[in-house]
């Protein structure tokens, strides 16, 4: 598909339904994480969904002990749809090949950002063991998608 911002993220089995604010780097060179914990956010550094490459949509799994966006995310099964509507007025239909978790100081960023001869679709969010403490949860979950089919 030729490249288009994305405009809403919809996984119907989760019964997410989000509009997407639009991500870049942050002061310490790592990707952003979106501001409000209702609403996920879309890698703009990175292809369109529908786009041949890795989109990234990312989102919150908590937020101040309240369940975020992605709360049920890591509950995605390989075969499972995520929709993608974007600003040209059509949506990309992807279709999830993996759910996985990874600690976070062992992160695959190669896995999960390289080049792809496909269109693919990275989701992202925390997970694992949540530390009071720091705030901080360990892990996190990636969702790994393939583009079905583009639709008017």
């Amino acid at each position: 598909m030729p490249a288009s911002a994305p405009s809403r993220l919809t996984i119907p089995s989760l019964g997410v339904s989000t509009s997407l604010e639009r991500l870049g780097m942050d002061a310490k060179q790592a990707m952003q994480t979106p501001r409000d914990p209702a609403k996920a956010g879309w890698y703009q550094l990175g292809p369109t969904p529908g786009e041949q490459g890795p989109a990234v949509i990312a989102g919150h799994v908590t937020w101040n002990g309240a369940q975020a966006v992605f709360f049920r995310l890591a509950q995605l099964k390989p075969g499972q749809r995520i929709d993608v509507a974007r600003a040209d007025g059509t949506t990309a239909h992807f279709t999830v090949t993996k759910t996985a978790q990874y600690a976070k100081d062992r992160f695959p960023s190669i896995e999960v950002y390289r080049n792809l001869d496909y269109a693919g679709l990275r989701l992202i969010t925390c997970g694992g063991t949540y530390t009071q403490a720091d705030h901080h949860y360990r892990d996190n979950i990636v969702v790994y998608a393939q583009l079905a089919s583009p639709a008017g």
